[in-house]
């Protein structure tokens, strides 16, 4: 891909260290433009040139060395190893402050990240240093000053921080040694990246990636006027099962819940524990008939299985389905919520399976 490389002239011949690509996660368009406001007058002033930019960035984040990522759904596909420092804001658009710190943790580790919010997130200052910010910026109207200060103060804190590692380290290591440490490195890494997103039980997603990616999806299905499905899960008469036979008993049946689940689902879908015994699966590109064949599915695997554990009559499944071409939801949690309606409808039923439909007749009891 051609790059480009954007400088601007002198103005005021200022000794500052130059600052590397910059990182701006915010949502809010105003004060995005601020802070690429403020990235590019010290530019300015210590007359630096830009970093090397891809096609496709716009000129004022290209002065200013930086890019802006407005969604922690974008940043999943990007490169992050080209940023050396990051701005993120208090809360985006899919996620709060601490989740985002703890996503660029695991796959940014090398990037020191300063949170940046208005006064009254003040208090929670505290709580994002904990969870890891290098510094916490308050937006004053003084941004010229403050963030270039504090991204080059973040910068030199982690340089700080690791050269103390590297002196503290067994200077008589070989390469073999590095080699060993890096592959094993790379491995938590991995590890921490499945964690961050799996209920370790079932070993499907958790409630909190569940809740990301519905956002995404909602946002992909209104773009493109796509349809898209969604399965609401209860066990029928989980708690007595646990009452009488054990939480270890329990504790199978959820397992094959997630192993149903994984095996019946398309390859694209997104299947989670909700929580406790209910699940939840997520259909994109999947109209009324499609949901419906994957429902089914996972009911009828499901029974079979349990007949084979001999578990048939102990415990059932409850199954809502909702459509957005079907419900008309005006927003992702509100299709969630259809879903989760009609799995109640289900629970009240004979049959194991409602659909949501508006109107006067709601649920349709499907199976």
């Amino acid at each position: 891909m051609r790059r480009k490389t954007y400088s601007m002239t002198c103005v005021v011949p200022i000794t500052a260290d130059p600052l590397p690509r910059v990182l701006i996660l915010e949502s809010d368009h105003e004060v995005a433009c601020r802070l690429v406001g403020a990235l590019a007058s010290s530019r300015v002033e210590v007359g630096e040139s830009g970093p090397p930019v891809e096609d496709g960035v716009s000129p004022a984040e290209a002065v200013a060395g930086c890019h802006i990522v407005e969604s922690i759904a974008d940043l999943m596909g990007m490169d992050l190893s080209i940023f050396g420092v990051c701005l993120a804001a208090t809360a985006l658009s899919d996620a709060v402050g601490p989740d985002i710190l703890a996503l660029l943790a695991v796959r940014a580790p090398h990037l020191p990240v300063v949170i940046v919010g208005p006064t009254s997130d003040l208090a929670m200052a505290p709580e994002f240093i904990r969870a890891g910010a290098a510094d916490v910026l308050v937006l004053t109207g003084h941004e010229l000053v403050t963030v270039p200060l504090a991204l080059r103060k973040a910068i030199a804190q982690q340089e700080l921080k690791h050269e103390n590692e590297a002196l503290h380290g067994d200077l008589g290591r070989t390469a073999a040694d590095l080699v060993e440490a890096n592959r094993r490195l790379e491995g938590t890494i991995r590890r921490l990246e499945v964690a961050v997103r799996t209920d370790e039980l079932t070993e499907l997603m958790n409630r909190r990636w569940l809740d990301l990616t519905l956002e995404s999806r909602w946002v992909e299905a209104q773009r493109h006027d796509q349809d898209m499905g969604v399965i609401m899960i209860d066990l029928d008469r989980f708690k007595r099962l646990n009452d009488c036979q054990g939480h270890q008993a329990g504790d199978g049946v959820l397992r094959l819940v997630g192993s149903v689940l994984r095996e019946s689902c398309r390859a694209i879908d997104t299947a989670a524990r909700y929580g406790g015994d209910e699940f939840c699966v997520l259909l994109p590109h999947a109209d009324l008939e499609a949901t419906m064949g994957v429902a089914n599915r996972v009911l009828s695997a499901f029974q079979a299985a349990l007949v084979v554990r001999d578990l048939g009559g102990e415990v059932d499944m409850s199954i809502g389905v909702a459509c957005r071409s079907v419900s008309r939801p005006s927003r992702a949690q509100e299709l969630l919520l259809h879903a989760d309606q009609a799995m109640y409808t289900a629970k009240g039923s004979t049959g194991n399976i409602a659909i949501y439909t508006p109107g006067d007749n709601q649920w349709q009891i499907a199976g």
